[in-house]
């Protein structure tokens, strides 16, 4: 130590720079490989999340199917098994579903009853996955199957079941995989990067580089599903290191995954690299330079101190710069100069953590403070609800009341008796809906009781007859039902009062006046069915899915709420009934809803 005290001032200079560069040089080494590591780690955390993100859009895609199926399945002729019911159905589906290639039904004892097929892409008949249904009595997806065209399908069945709850037969979409490409393509993932779906089998299903060369083949690694881990470095079937993210699809036995080039890894780490190497090159080379000319000038030292004080008493907390000091009490000074800037450094940072954390605390405060008033303000709902329904039953009490008095005054002439009974009973439903307003202001259900579709439909008729006969409309009721159902009038009441409505819009949106509007019920059996049919438009194919949907209408921007047929839906299906729809054959609508008779009836 004391020879080199005793080398000249730029000797020393020189030997503390090459002293100096052996610890950067280890800690750059150091930092690349972490780098390298972290780098590596994002891309597997981006790999695992687009597996998740992939998986949850194909199992979107699977719960289309199911819902498809099952609206198939309630179909009446599908319920029926009618051949020929049933092939117009599935011809029109596929016309409006491009990823089904075929929609067919078989019966319980193996015979098919109907079925439709793009001509040009037909694939051979196959009822192994009917016979699976069968077993199973629960959905079931076939293999990787290849037709002609070298196209790829699998098929997905699902049992029928009749309104007894007895499986019926076993109904096959077999779906084109390559509309599975199309999900993909929208995926906005790094070049190189490849979606994979593969089964059970390691076949791969689907896949969005070559699909033509790989589908259909066997992933170099074939393992159990459970075996899979979320994540994995693996060389492919094209000969390239990706890393992948698995996940599995919950809808089917399948697994998604996502494998990105570990090149992208290189090449980002290789960015940092090359900018950390710049900054250590400009670093020692702006020392070096500032060390020489400190050791021409002692008495700059001072100076440099003296400003690195001032510069932190205004505040800046920058690490000083790597200065060699021409005698060791002042890189003492420096050092512990430079030590103190850090601790004070860390001490800032540690305060602007805590006041990040607290501003956190707030913001998620808030937001519990809004979610508490936005209850407070259903409540005060509820209780509004409640109080209007009282204060609006008091003056219908009345308005009964003296309705009541007037009948019995026998000069009345019979049109105003008639206006008076309407005017009884129409109140007495205004009764019924505030009971129903403080009923669900209360969380309790109504009371059902037996009713005749002929009391509802008149009703109806009485609410509507004058306003319809002013829009140049004709209501005809066709009343040929004589057994009760157990219900709520008032509800049965809105359900046929929001089919003859929209009835009623169809119609005059579509200018075709004269209109008609047919309402008729009949007993079927053990059950009422009541339909409504008009002269309008009809409803187009493409919307027949979508109609008992929440917040689905095809009327303009407010002018409906698309919620009258859904909650209709409900009201019937918790009555046990069911609602549909179908094509008039003047091209209008016919919505209908069946309810099972009362047991008196049965009786």
């Amino acid at each position: 130590m004391r020879r080199f005290w005793s080398q000249p001032l730029l000797r020393q200079l020189f030997i503390a720079v090459l002293l100096l560069l052996v610890p950067l040089i280890a800690a750059m080494v150091w930092a690349a490989v972490m780098t390298f590591d972290d780098r590596v780690d994002d891309l597997r955390d981006e790999a695992k999340v687009a597996a998740v993100t992939t998986a949850v859009y194909v199992d979107k895609y699977l719960n289309g199917l199911d819902l498809l199926a099952a609206t198939l399945g309630l179909h009446p002729a599908v319920q029926q098994l009618d051949p020929v019911l049933a092939d117009d159905v599935f011809k029109r589906t596929l016309v409006s579903q491009p990823a089904l290639l075929t929609i067919a039904l078989v019966t319980r004892d193996r015979r098919e009853i109907a079925r439709a097929s793009d001509p040009d892409q037909a694939l051979g008949r196959d009822d192994d996955w009917a016979t699976m249904v069968m077993t199973t009595g629960a959905r079931f997806v076939s293999p990787l199957q290849t037709g002609k065209r070298q196209i790829h399908s699998v098929v997905v069945a699902y049992p029928v079941r009749n309104v007894a709850g007895e499986m019926i037969a076993a109904l096959g979409l077999r779906i084109r995989l390559e509309s599975l490409q199309a999900v993909f393509a929208a995926f906005p993932l790094p070049e190189g990067s490849v979606v994979t779906v593969t089964d059970q089998q390691g076949t791969i299903l689907a896949r969005t580089i070559n699909p033509n060369q790989y589908i259909g083949r066997r992933t170099p690694m074939t393992r159990p599903l459970e075996q899979i881990p979320p994540s994995e470095q693996i060389v492919g079937v094209d000969g390239v290191r990706r890393m992948h993210g698995n996940s599995f699809v919950r809808g089917g036995p399948w697994v998604v995954s996502v494998g990105i080039p570990m090149d992208l890894a290189f090449l980002r780490a290789g960015a940092l690299w090359n900018r950390s190497f710049s900054v250590l090159f400009l670093g020692v080379l702006g020392w070096t330079v500032f060390a020489v000319m400190m050791s021409r000038r002692f008495v700059r030292s001072i100076h440099l101190l003296e400003s690195a004080a001032q510069r932190v008493a205004a505040g800046d907390l920058r690490p000083l710069e790597p200065v060699s000091m021409p005698s060791e009490e002042l890189a003492q000074l420096y050092s512990v100069f430079g030590l103190m800037v850090q601790r004070l450094n860390e001490t800032r940072e540690a305060l602007d953590r805590q006041m990040a954390e607290e501003r956190q605390i707030r913001e998620k405060l808030q937001s519990l403070q809004s979610q508490v008033i936005r209850q407070e303000r259903l409540a005060a709902v509820g209780l509004l609800v409640s109080g209007v329904a009282h204060e609006i039953n008091n003056p219908l009490q009345a308005i009964l009341g003296f309705a009541e008095l007037l009948q019995m005054q026998h000069k009345l002439p019979d049109s105003v008796k008639a206006d008076l009974r309407l005017i009884q009973k129409e109140s007495a439903r205004a009764c019924g809906i505030i009971r129903n307003l403080a009923l669900f202001a209360r969380q309790q259900p109504g009371r059902a009781a037996a009713v005749r579709f002929a009391d509802v439909i008149t009703s109806v008729a009485e609410l509507r007859q004058r306003r319809l006969e002013s829009e140049d409309i004709e209501l005809v009721v066709d009343d040929r039902s004589t057994h009760h159902v157990m219900a709520v009038f008032t509800e049965l009441q809105q359900v046929v009062l929001n089919f003859v409505v929209n009835a009623e819009q169809a119609i005059l949106s579509s200018g075709r006046l004269p209109g008609r509007i047919t309402v008729r019920s009949r007993d079927e059996g053990d059950r009422v069915l009541l339909e409504v049919e008009d002269t309008g438009p009809g409803v187009p194919p493409a919307d027949e899915a979508k109609l008992f949907q929440p917040f689905f209408t095809t009327k303009p921007v407010g002018q409906g709420t698309g919620l009258g047929l859904s909650v209709s839906y409900g009201i019937i299906d918790s009555m046990g009934g069911h609602m549909g729809y179908r094509r008039a054959p003047v091209g209008g609508a016919v919505f209908y809803f069946d309810l099972p008779a009362t047991q008196l009836d049965r009786a």
